[in-house]
């Protein structure tokens, strides 16, 4: 189908690997740069997203349309897609216009891309 890249094991173990590095990354940056914390907590939540559906469905979202990516998320773990839902919703502010993120906001994207990283790593584990 359009929009959508076929899983292997490399696949999704090169995804999940990104999901850690954005993660990690992301927390060492925390409130010290806030902008680039946040940034890269919305990458983080991409790359595990697409874990999630790549064990799950066998496939992953490769379009620029994240209204997309939620939907295919909402189909492999329905409990995990308002984390993502909540970091695209801030994605506009943090990397395309003129407005810092708040603590309280940056708290609200560590929060849901660490809920896709562990259920990212959670579905792999399971998968054996």
């Amino acid at each position: 189908m359009a929009g959508r890249r076929d899983c292997d094991s490399v696949v999704t173990a090169g995804r999940l690997s990104k999901a850690n590095e954005f993660f990690d990354a992301a927390q060492y940056l925390g409130a010290e740069m806030p902008n680039a914390a946040g940034d890269l907590y919305v990458d983080a939540g991409i790359a595990a997203s697409d874990v999630l559906c790549c064990v799950r469905l066998g496939v992953h979202s490769n379009t620029g349309h994240h209204g997309e990516a939620v939907a295919l998320l909402k189909q492999a773990d329905s409990r995990s897609e308002r984390h993502l839902s909540t970091l695209l919703n801030f994605k506009n502010k943090v990397a395309y216009t003129h407005q810092d993120l708040t603590p309280a906001e940056l708290k609200k994207m560590n929060r849901a891309a660490e809920h896709l990283v562990e259920a990212a790593k959670h579905a792999v584990a399971a998968r054996g």
